[in-house]
């Protein structure tokens, strides 16, 4: 992988590459730090666990 591809990194999370195409994605990363940060986002955006939902009216009380 000579450039940045999204859908390679997107094949990657979804583990639908063989071995030497991922190691060609791995070794691409360790050289560009836009593909880090879109497989971090991509990653972060497919976790639902990542988020904490809190309900917005909630009664604050004080603790004595």
């Amino acid at each position: 992988m000579s450039s940045c591809n999204f859908e390679k990194l997107v094949q990657l999370l979804d583990k639908q590459l063989d071995l030497d195409a991922r190691l060609e994605v791995f070794d691409h990363l360790d050289r560009c730090d836009n593909c880090r940060a879109a497989i971090y986002q991509i990653s972060r955006d497919r976790d639902s666990a990542f988020f904490i939902y809190r309900p917005y009216r909630l009664r604050k009380e004080a603790v004595a």
